[in-house]
């Protein structure tokens, strides 16, 4: 009979009709015992890729990849490195799916995956989580003038739009780098002479975040359907997170399978 159920279009309300709530928890046991698996495509299909994911305290990671506003494959994994990473990118081409373009939080990982596994695309670095970053280590109140005037130019970050604005805020950063250059080398010495460090390391870091990563920030520029960011996929996180909480009595491997379904719900 359930399997009977399962092939057909029915609703909560419908098997809560049919069976009393011993039987529609072991049915509903059934579903997240066995997740389903991304749909391969009939053709090819080139597409701009959105990669993110997210941490579910210390019992793994999520894994989302979205093209054009639809998940097409998900993983669950311990943590985000380059092997995971690789692994799914060669099942999205197993799929059926051309990656000509691709937008990250440019972890690391998804970094070194994209050089060895997608080369020669465009790789958009995520103007929202670039922005976080560096607002995060410059405070939203820097003590000196060279922090509050490179917040100034991060506030900007998200604000370009056109070739013009591009070539401005490059011009900024490039002025910035001429004024403070003394100040971004500066040293700080410990008392025995021994060590030293940056003295002002949250600038320099911030700068360099910037100035090393300038070729990907504004490629959705030449490429109008590559996103600028990762937005859509960090609110699907945050869905998904406040749908989970509601079932905090699952065993780790349901709720694992519980965020499988979520995601197979989203790809349809």
């Amino acid at each position: 009979m359930f399997k009977k159920w399962i092939t057909t279009s029915i609703t909560i309300e419908d098997l809560s009709a049919r069976t009393c709530s011993r039987n529609l928890r072991r049915h509903f046991d059934l579903f997240l015992s066995k997740p389903p698996a991304p749909k391969k495509l009939d053709q090819q299909k080139q597409i701009y890729l959105k990669v993110d994911g997210t941490y579910f305290r210390r019992w793994g990671c999520a894994l989302c990849f979205k093209e054009n506003g639809k998940i097409i494959l998900w993983d669950f994994v311990e943590r985000e490195n380059y092997f995971n990473y690789c692994k799914n990118i060669l099942k999205i081409k197993e799929l059926g799916y051309c990656v000509i373009g691709i937008t990250s939080d440019w972890h690391g990982s998804i970094v070194s995956c994209a050089k060895t596994l997608l080369p020669n695309i465009p790789h958009q670095r995520c103007l929202v989580h670039t922005k976080r970053l560096c607002q995060t280590l410059l405070t939203k109140r820097p003590e000196t003038q060279a922090g509050q005037d490179l917040l100034s130019l991060v506030k900007e970050l998200t604000n370009v739009k056109t070739d013009n604005d591009k070539k401005v805020w490059i011009l900024w950063l490039g002025r910035f780098k001429k004024r403070y250059e003394d100040l971004l080398n500066e040293r700080t010495y410990s008392s025995d002479g021994k060590h030293w460090w940056f003295t002002h390391r949250n600038i320099r870091r911030v700068f360099r975040t910037l100035d090393s990563s300038i070729d990907n920030l504004f490629l959705y520029l030449e490429y109008p359907n590559l996103s600028s960011n990762t937005n859509d996929l960090e609110a699907e996180f945050t869905h998904l997170k406040q749908k989970l909480s509601i079932h905090k009595g699952l065993k780790r491997s349901r709720r694992i399978n519980f965020i499988k379904w979520y995601f197979y719900f989203k790809s349809i």
